[in-house]
């Protein structure tokens, strides 16, 4: 086979039709290679917009202990939650779950994996039922959110308890 002469290709008239009408004629389109390289791009943009939107808006498996992914029990709509239905630091610390058992100004709950939060209620701690109430109004398998504000062992001191109606 033999090398064209540079000059003679440069002086050969370009054809007047675009690539893509060329490669129509050719009858040739994307090759599998372009569509799995592109395929392969959305699904890294789609895992980064998730990785993304997990952040952004929190999620269980994100703030749970180690072991304990996808723990925890009842919480509002968009509330992160941690192991025990226990909602992670910042303006969202407190609890979800179902109320347990209720003893003197401890109120204990349980997540959905089963684990109890123990509550500390004190004499400014309010409680939303579809009215105002006391603690005395809650019941074992009522479903609550409790905020407060969380200790390091674990417990919450109670601002604020509210029923969240049956499902």
């Amino acid at each position: 086979m033999t090398t064209p002469d540079p000059e003679q290709v440069l002086a050969t008239p370009v054809d007047d039709k675009d690539l893509g009408e060329q490669l129509a004629e050719a009858g040739k389109g994307p090759s599998r290679l372009t569509i799995g390289l592109a395929a392969a791009a959305l699904t890294a943009v789609a895992f980064a917009g998730g990785l993304w939107a997990a952040t952004a808006f929190g999620s269980d498996s994100a703030n749970a202990a180690p072991g304990q992914r996808g723990a925890g029990g009842l919480r509002p709509s968009g509330a992160p939650q941690a192991p025990g239905g226990a909602a992670p630091g910042g303006a969202r610390n407190g609890a979800v779950g179902t109320v347990d058992r209720i003893e003197g100004d401890t109120l204990y709950l349980k997540g959905a994996n089963g684990t109890e939060v123990k509550v500390k209620l004190g004499t400014d701690t309010t409680v939303q039922l579809t009215q105002p109430g006391k603690v005395s109004d809650l019941a074992p398998g009522d479903a609550v959110t409790v905020t407060g504000e969380r200790a390091a062992d674990g417990s919450v001191t109670a601002r604020q308890v509210t029923e969240q109606p049956p499902r």
